[in-house]
Order: C-alpha cells, then structure tokens, then sequence
C-alpha cells in the first residue's frame, strides 16, 4: 500500500513538471573566421586581430563561438558545417567574417587563403559562397546576425576582367546586398557596393568600433550598430560609413548585463563603501558616478567620526576613572579623618578624672587610685587639642581637595562637550547624540565655609554637607523646536542630491532652511 501510495505521488510531481514551462538559458552560437595570410591575393595587415578580438567579445557576452583564422575553402566548410548543426537549437546565432570578400554576378563569395581565382569555375569552386552561411544561420528560430568586414578591394578583378569579352558576367566593388529575411541583423563594414579601409591599427575601423560597443551593457543591437556607423564615420572622416540591414520584432541585446543605471538602482541604498568604489571604477564615466561619489564620501565621513569618536570616549573613560579614582580615595581619607575628629570631641565631652589635692599637714603619699596629677591632665589636655586641630585641618584639606576634584570634573565635561562640537563641526554634522557630561558619581563637598572645626562647641558632631548634584549639561535650544537636528538636515541633503526624499522629507527639508 506504502509503495502505492509513493509511486501515486512521484506520478504527480512528474505531470506538474510536465505542466510547468521549462526555463532553459538561453542559447548563443557564433562562427568568426579571419583570414589573411593570403597566398594568391594581398595580405590583409589587422583580419586575424579582428577575428580574435571578436571573438573574445562574443565569449564575454554568452556566445559559443565556432572560429578558425587563415583557413583554406576546407577548413572554412568544415567551420560552418560545424556552425550550422550548432544553430539547430540556439536562440540566436551570429557570423562574422574579416578578410576578402567579393560580389560575382551580384552572388557574394568569402576568399579562402589558398583560394586562386582566375575565372568563373574557380569562383565557383574555390571560393565560399556567403548563400551557404546564410542557409547555416537559417537552421536557427531565434535571432540572426551577420557581419561582414570583407568589402575590401576586389583582389581578382584584373584577372576577372580578361575574360569579360568572351564571358557574360560582372564584377562589381565590394559586396553586393544581401536579401534580409524575418529575424535577421545584416551589418556592412560600409555601404553596398563600397570599399571599406584596412585601417592603420590593431583592427579595423569597423571592427574596432564594434568591439567596443559590445562592451557596452544595455544596447539594443540596433542602438549598437547606429554608433558604430558614427564611430566608423568620425574615424574615417566620413570616407566609410557602414551600413544595417535589420529586420527583428522584438529588441535584441548582445551584451545584457547590467548598465550603469540598474547597477546604480540596486546599489544606491548600500552602506558598503566598496559597492561605490567599483562603481565608480566601472563606470567613471556614469551620469550617476557624481551620486557614487557623494555617497562614498558620505559613509568615509562617518566612518571616519565614528572612530573619532571612539577615541575620544576611551580618552575621556580612562580620564574619568582616574578623576573617580582620586576622589574615592579623597573620600576615604577625610571621612577617617572626620571620624577621628568626632571621636575625639566625644572624648573631650567626657567628666575628667579626678585630681588630688596635696594636704600640706600630712607627708606626701602615692595618688590613690583614680586619680591624676595636675601636671598630666594639662599636658593631656594640650595633646588633644593639637590632635583635633590637626584632624579638623585633615578634614577641611580634603574638603578643599574634594571641592577641587569637583571643579576639574566640571572642567573635564565641558572639554569633552567642546572637542565634541569642534569634530562635529569639522564633520559637517552633529551626530553626537550622548550626554556631554562625564558619567561620573562624585561623593564631592562644595568649598568649605570659613568656619573652622576646632571652634566647634564640645560635643556638637561635624556637620559633613551632602554631595553636589552634577551638573547638567547644557541643552543647545534652536530657534525653531521642530526644526531637525543638523546630522538630520546633512542626511536630507544628501537623499535630496539623490533624488530620495520622501514627503516627510520634504517636510523637513524646509524646516532645515
């Protein structure tokens, strides 16, 4: 029954598999060939770099790319057999060729290097015709793109033309239009019928132009080829102009990564200072690297009064622990000290001993017991006396020493609120939200009166004043009570430079004006 019941439910994930489109990647095939060690005709100087390059762009943006450079007519078949059983089932399928290339009775045809064309049958035989290509690139159902950097100088027109008089046939200059079907991208490194340029550098004008666009993300192919045509243009000085021939439905991207504007979209929330680093590096050229950069300097700012700010409250901790330290011991020694001196007041209270008067009708006898000499009690008097001077300037030193811990604790907080304000300043922004004054619990007294502690009648105990309160720190009041903090008015700013600002927002914004 189990096993029933399993076999039930693995026929019903397989039927809502079925029911499910499937999201298969998509496809892309290329075939680049550059030909130019030619044996029978000019060496072409920057093809092989075309072909190359090419193909390195079309790898960079998803294309399985079929090349081969120099290839003779059985290599170049073997390349598009290969590229045609590819095509089958690919989504889009691209052909570029750089090397000589030739219209013959208005049908084109690419030169293999071997290739030795001296009529009509060697045309036919030892030539490929650009018809064959274009059936490979019909073997696909999605978009078709072909390129043609071959509109150079007819290499065989000479010989072409020595049998013209007997002959009836035609050599035209360069190529010669090719009849566009539904769905397929046709570029011309120049006009039909044209010759385009060598150029001068690594590669082709043409090529040159194209391979730097496709490094461009987000460029419809058509948008693509315009600005190869203004490239190509400017580059020649208006002498090749190349030429499009596009017949698609839909908007087609060779390079469909991400542009500037949705790397900008999805990053411009980010608080990781690296995000705006790469940013600005890939694109400094971007309408939205300003923002980057705003932003960037933005998080570095904070970042670097954060740590400031760090310092300075590990300063400002050790400085108050070691204030606190001092005042604990402070404490220590003159409430020891005004014990002392309350006890020896008590003592002083006390009924003195008894003192025996001499008899001057008897002999002199030992004191009885009980009682003291005059002589002692005088000097024991003058010792407590001096005892509790010195223990009531004990206690009043350290009142004082008290009183001046107190000031230096007031003095502390009111450094600290300024190098806060100071940095705040400096950074354009006052973020620090803590209480200015120093976290400290001070059992401080305030300045002792005039009055000394020795002048105080026996038995009356010291009168020790409660601790201070701390002080407050002062509260820095606007003008307007609604009116946002500065460190929120830099915020807004900032989200208004790049286009955040939410109602509210707005709403602040005008009160920070």
């Amino acid at each position: 029954m189990i096993l029933v019941a399993r076999f039930c439910a693995l026929i019903g994930l397989a039927l809502q598999l079925l029911a499910v489109p499937a999201l298969a990647t998509e496809r892309r095939v290329a075939l680049v060939i550059g030909n130019s060690g030619y044996s029978n005709a000019p060496v072409l100087p920057n093809t092989v770099n075309d072909a190359r390059d090419m193909a390195a762009s079309l790898r960079k943006v998803g294309f399985e790319v079929v090349d081969g450079v120099n290839l003779d007519k059985r290599g170049m078949d073997q390349a598009v057999t290969r590229f045609a059983r590819l095509a089958q089932d690919a989504d889009a399928v691209m052909f570029y060729y750089a090397g000589h290339g030739f219209q013959f009775n208005g049908e084109n045809y690419l030169v293999p290097v071997e290739a030795r064309v001296e009529d009509e049958i060697s045309v036919q035989y030892e030539t490929t015709r650009l018809n064959d290509v274009l059936t490979a690139l019909n073997f696909s159902k999605g978009v078709k793109i072909m390129v043609l950097d071959a509109c150079r100088n007819n290499p065989f027109v000479s010989q072409l033309a020595k049998r013209q008089a007997t002959r009836g046939f035609a050599v035209g200059s360069g190529l010669a239009p090719v009849a566009r079907a539904q769905g397929m991208v046709i570029a011309y490194a120049t006009q039909a019928n044209d010759v385009a340029a060598d150029g001068i550098g690594r590669n082709s004008p043409f090529t040159a132009a194209l391979v730097r666009e496709i490094e461009q993300p987000g460029l419809e192919v058509a948008t693509m080829f315009r600005r190869v045509q203004k490239s190509v243009y400017d580059a020649t000085s208006g002498r090749q102009t190349p030429e499009l021939s596009l017949s698609l439905l839909g908007d087609f991207y060779l390079n469909r990564e991400e542009t500037d504007s949705d790397v900008w979209r999805r990053i411009r929330s980010s608080d990781d200072p690296e995000v705006y680093k790469d940013f600005v590096q890939r694109y400094p050229t971007s309408f939205f690297a300003i923002d980057a950069r705003t932003r960037l300097d933005l998080i570095e700012r904070r970042a670097t009064e954060t740590k400031e700010r760090d310092l300075l409250a590990r300063e400002f901790a050790e400085r108050e622990k070691a204030l606190l330290e001092r005042v604990e011991r402070a404490e220590a020694i003159r409430q020891q000290a005004a014990t002392d001196l309350a006890k020896r007041q008590t003592e002083a209270a006390s009924p003195a001993p008894t003192v025996a008067q001499p008899n001057p009708a008897t002999r002199p006898q030992a004191p009885a017991a009980g009682t003291v000499r005059p002589v002692d009690v005088a000097a024991r008097a003058a010792q407590d006396k001096a005892e509790r001077e010195r223990l009531a300037q004990e206690v009043s030193r350290r009142e004082r020493e008290l009183a001046s811990l107190e000031t230096e604790k007031r003095r502390l907080a009111d450094e600290r609120a300024l190098l806060e304000q100071a940095m705040a300043a400096r950074m354009g922004t006052l973020t620090m939200s803590s209480p200015l004054q120093p976290n400290l619990s001070l059992n401080a007294l305030p300045p002792p009166t005039e009055r000394s502690l020795i002048d105080r009648p026996v038995g009356e105990p010291a009168i020790i004043a409660p601790p201070a309160a701390p002080p407050r720190a002062q509260t820095v009041r606007t003008q307007n009570p609604r009116a946002p903090s500065a460190a929120t008015c830099s915020e807004i700013l900032l989200r208004a430079q790049l286009g955040e600002l939410t109602p509210q927002a707005k709403e602040q914004l005008q009160l920070c004006r």
